[in-house]
């Protein structure tokens, strides 16, 4: 995918197919577990990413005029990208900032479905986040891969952490709301790593 036909998308100067076509084959599988994500970017200048530009996908998206994976191999881009910005600093940046998180990553997180798609928008439009966190407990206790890490994060919350001092007292589940979140703060930091090695960038020394 090339950083300028993303541009001229959310500037209404190329249509969702004419996007779609740019974004096809942009995910490549190199490896057991390892993608990369081929993208052109801008080198200069910079454009500020707002609700209405991620609403627009998100609907072409529910339109069906684009796909899961095209909605993460954006959602990557512009995580890594030098030339799209947005305001973490403010309430709407902090919004974008979650959603577009939340599509580049959803081995760790929720799953590209309509259902979640929905969900974002309406998360972008009110402010409410109503993504069922249960989907994610469900979601890491049937991976093997990452059950005993969750299952030590349930554990020290638990065990250990019982801010209240209720574990006593209240039923097990007091805590396991907070689990899916600090699961995806850990996994951050490695998933961080592992979009280096996913991504290229074209560029000439």
């Amino acid at each position: 995918m090339t950083e300028q036909k993303l541009k001229e998308y959310f500037e209404s100067q190329l249509t969702a197919d004419q996007l779609a076509l740019d974004l096809k084959d942009s995910q490549q599988k190199t490896g057991y577990d390892t993608t990369t994500v081929y993208i052109d970017n801008l080198k200069e200048g910079e454009f500020e990413i707002t609700i209405e530009h991620l609403i627009k996908l998100l609907n072409d998206t529910i339109l069906t005029k684009l796909r899961p994976v095209h909605l993460n191999t954006v959602g990557f881009a512009l995580m890594t990208s030098d030339y799209f910005k947005w305001d973490d600093g403010t309430e709407a940046g902090e919004r974008i900032g979650k959603v577009i998180f939340d599509l580049d990553n959803p081995e760790i997180g929720f799953d590209l479905t309509l259902k979640n798609v929905q969900l974002w928008k309406e998360y972008l439009l009110t402010g409410e986040y109503r993504l069922d966190e249960n989907e994610l407990k469900q979601k890491f206790r049937s991976k093997g891969k990452y059950q005993d890490l969750y299952q030590k994060i349930d554990e020290i919350l638990w065990d250990e952490w019982d801010p209240i001092g209720v574990n006593d007292t209240a039923s097990r589940d007091e805590y396991q709301g907070y689990t899916p979140t600090i699961f995806n703060l850990i996994k951050k930091r490695k998933q961080t790593k592992k979009q280096l090695h996913r991504n290229y960038w074209n560029l000439k020394f």
